[in-house]
C-alpha cells in the first residue's frame, strides 16, 4: 500500500516565528528564555549553554512564537537554515518562546504525530524539501511559504506510531553506541597525564632528584628582524603563533640578521606573551618573534622530556599570567615549577613509552571522529528506509 501525501502547510495547524524586545536582549540576565538558531543542534536537540531571555512581562504580551510540547522548531536563515529540533515532554523550561530566527511547526495531531513530523523533516530528504526554497546570500534563508513546497508521506496514526517507535528504538542503540564512544575518547585524552602522574609517582619512590625549572633552563626571547614577504635560500620562516599552530609561515627574515634569534627543530620554543603564554612547540626550524623565546638548558635534561614536561603543564603555567592589555607568561611561575630528573637513559625511556601512548591516543581519536560520522550516516540510512516503506 502506498501512503498518500501532503503539502506540509496542509497538516499544521499553524506556522509562526517570534520577535523580540527593540534594541535586543543583551543586557537582560534573567526572564523567559528566548530560544535562537544557535540553540538547536545538529541532532535534532538543543545546547542552551548560552541562554538568552526576554523579560517576563514582554512574553505575556506575546501573541506568537510560544513554545509548546509537540512543536517542531526550524531554523528560518543563517548559515544552519533548516536545521530542525523536537520539542519533547523533557523540554527543561516551562515558558519560552523562539526569537525572529526560527519558525515554530505546530502540527495538526490528528493527521500527523509531532515525532513522524519531526524525524521526516530531519532526513535528508527532508532537508533538501525544506531548503529548495532557499534564498538570499549575505543573509539566507527561507520564509514561511516553504510549507508549500514540503510534501509530507502520511500513513495512518497507527502506523506513524509504529514508525517512530521502531526509529527510537535504533536511535537509543545508536546513542549508547555514542555515548561509549565519547567515554573512550575521554579515556584516550587522559592517558598522557595519567602517565605523567605515575612518573611524579615514580620519582618519590625512585628518589629522583627534584629541581626548580629556573635552575636547569632559562628562556632566551625571540626578536623582530627585518622582514621579508617571500621565502629565499637564505632566508628561514619567521616563526610567530599563528606559524606554529598551522605550519605555514606568511615572512621570512635573512639567516644574516644579526637581530633575529634562530631556533632550531632540536629546540623547544615556548609562548611568552599572549592568550596561550606557556604553550610550548618542538621540532620547528626558523626565527623566532618578539612574542616568544626559545629554551635554553643544562645537559642534564633530555629535550623532548622537558618538552613533554611542559606540555603537560601548560594549563598550569597558562593561569596567572602578567599583564592586562598583553598578557605575559609568569616568568617567577615559570622558574619554580618542579621538574623530576631521572637519569637521562630512563629520560629516554619515559620519553619513548610517551611517545607510544600519544600515538595511541591520536590514532584512537582519530578513529572516533570517523565513527561520529558513521553514527551519522547510519542515523538517516534508518530514516531512509523507514519513509521508503522498507519495514
Amino acid at each position: 500500500m502506498t501512503w498518500p501525501t501532503k503539502k506540509l502547510g496542509e497538516i499544521l495547524k499553524s506556522i509562526e516565528s517570534g520577535y523580540r524586545p527593540k534594541g535586543g536582549v543583551r543586557h537582560i540576565r534573567e526572564g523567559v528564555p528566548s530560544i535562537g538558531a544557535e540553540h538547536l543542534t545538529s541532532s535534532g536537540g538543543f545546547n542552551f549553554e548560552k541562554i538568552k531571555y526576554i523579560p517576563r512581562d514582554f512574553f505575556e504580551k506575546l501573541n506568537r512564537g510560544i513554545i509548546r510540547h509537540g512543536d517542531v522548531l526550524v531554523v528560518k536563515d543563517g548559515a544552519t537554515t533548516g536545521r530542525v529540533s523536537l520539542v519533547t515532554n523533557d523540554f527543561p523550561f516551562d515558558k519560552s518562546a523562539v526569537n525572529e530566527h526560527v519558525f515554530i511547526l505546530r502540527p495538526n495531531t490528528e493527521n500527523i504525530l509531532s515525532e513522524f513530523l519531526f524525524n521526516f523533516l530531519f532526513s535528508e530528504k527532508g532537508q533538501r524539501q525544506i531548503l529548495q526554497t532557499f534564498h538570499g546570500m549575505a543573509q539566507g534563508g527561507i520564509d514561511s511559504k516553504f510549507v508549500n513546497f514540503v510534501e509530507i508521506p502520511l500513513p495512518p496514526l497507527s502506523e506513524q506510531k509504529k514508525i517512530v517507535e521502531k526509529i527510537e528504538k535504533l536511535f537509543a542503540k545508536i546513542d549508547e553506541a555514542e555515548r561509549l564512544r565519547a567515554e573512550t575518547l575521554a579515556a584516550s585524552a587522559a592517558l598522557l597525564p595519567s602517565a605523567f602522574h605515575q612518573v611524579f609517582n615514580r620519582a618519590k619512590k625512585e628518589n629522583w632528584p627534584i629541581k626548580k625549572l629556573g635552575e636547569v633552563c632559562q628562556i632566551q626571547k625571540g626578536k623582530k628582524p627585518h622582514l621579508y614577504q617571500e621565502s629565499d635560500p637564505g632566508r628561514l620562516p619567521y616563526l610567530t603563533a599563528e606559524a606554529l599552530r598551522n605550519g605555514i609561515a606568511k615572512q621570512f627574515a635573512s639567516i644574516s640578521d644579526r637581530n633575529s634569534v634562530r631556533v632550531s627543530e632540536k629546540e623547544i620554543i615556548v609562548i611568552c606573551d599572549g592568550s596561550n603564554s606557556g604553550d610550548v612547540f618542538f621540532g620547528h626550524n626558523g626565527t623566532l618573534a618578539s612574542t616568544m623565546g626559545k629554551l635554553v638548558h643544562s645537559q642534564e635534561i633530555y629535550t623532548k622530556y622537558l618538552y613533554l614536561f611542559l606540555k603537560q603543564n601548560f594549563g598550569y603555567l597558562n593561569t596567572d599570567k602578567i599583564g592586562a592589555a598583553t598578557p605575559h607568561l609568569n616568568q617567577e611561575k615559570f622558574k619554580n615549577l618542579e621538574i623530576p630528573l631521572p637519569p637521562l637513559p630512563e629520560q629516554k625511556r619515559i620519553v619513548a613509552y610517551l611517545d607510544t601512548l600519544s600515538q595511541k591516543s591520536q590514532e584512537l581519536q582519530k578513529l572516533q571522529q570517523q565513527t561520529a560520522a558513521d553514527f551519522s550516516a547510519l542515523r538517516q540510512s534508518i530514516l531512509v528506509q523507514a519513509f521508503n516503506q522498507n519495514w
